[in-house]
């Protein structure tokens, strides 16, 4: 098995990066999902509420900044030329059941482009603390702005056989993965506790439970129901609809780049 793709998202629930290496770090990809997009209160927003933020996509800009973009066309909406604040003012921001304190950022030229008054965009630098759930992680590891774990592996094979269920090709990015990998057999990872992609090892805690995320077209926005109900016909544990595995990074030297080979451990 090799690597097949890399995607980093550097705002969360915005459209992300096609990589062909990344560099890798405790918390994610590096700045992957190290911004995220919040209300008046604090509270995260995301493609759950607001489908139409598919249509916009994000990504970093030199040492510090950060592009918004329309992904139809390409068009560049907002330029965030200092995109990392570290100063002593912050905010309460909240994703699922944490709370944090982080820097935002003001700019209502973001609010008025995403269509959604109110909204400022929160930065996690290194010292904003966030961990894992303590009962999947195994010593305090920390997380970005991500739902619950640094990396998400998804494998080529499953999509097919989704693709073949559903009645046409899906796209992979309704998924949100960080690692896609070429495989042959469609639902192996369920099985996986580790994994070897070059130097570097992870291990894989729990399947990665999905919802209405997944029935968003990745360019529009539109949704597609059938897409979580078709999985749910075959992909149902308990309460959870599952496609893909959460990852924890344990180390490793260099970038991870497409095409390394994949080794189960």
């Amino acid at each position: 098995m090799r690597v097949a793709a890399i995607y980093r998202y550097p705002v969360k629930s915005l459209g992300g990066e096609s990589l062909n290496q990344a560099d890798l770090a405790e918390r994610g990809l590096v700045d992957d999902r190290r911004w995220m997009i919040v209300d008046a209160s604090g509270q995260f927003i995301s493609q759950r509420t607001h489908p139409h933020l598919a249509r916009f996509g994000a990504r970093v800009s030199g040492d510090r900044g950060l592009h918004i973009y329309r992904i139809a066309d390409n068009r560049l909406l907002v330029d965030l030329p200092d995109a990392r604040p570290k100063g002593p003012q912050t905010k309460r921001v909240t994703v699922w059941d944490d709370s944090l304190d982080a820097p935002v950022i003001d700019s209502p030229e973001l609010a008025n482009e995403l269509g959604i008054p109110g909204i400022r965009l929160a930065y996690m630098h290194d010292g904003v603390e966030r961990t894992i759930d303590p009962r999947y992680a195994k010593s305090g590891e920390r997380v970005s702005f991500a739902d619950g774990y640094p990396y998400l592996f998804t494998t080529t094979a499953s999509l097919n056989m989704l693709s073949q269920r559903y009645g046409r090709e899906l796209d992979v990015r309704r998924f949100r993965p960080s690692v896609v990998i070429e495989s042959a057999t469609a639902y192996a990872e369920d099985e996986w506790t580790g994994l070897c992609i070059g130097s570097h090892s992870f291990y894989l805690p729990k399947p990665c439970a999905r919802c209405v995320m997944i029935t968003n077209d990745p360019d529009t926005g539109e949704r597609e129901p059938a897409v979580l109900t078709t999985l749910a016909t075959h992909r149902k544990r308990g309460n959870k609809v599952i496609f893909g595995m959460n990852g924890i990074w344990s180390g490793g030297d260099g970038p991870l780049r497409v095409g390394d080979e994949v080794t189960v451990i």
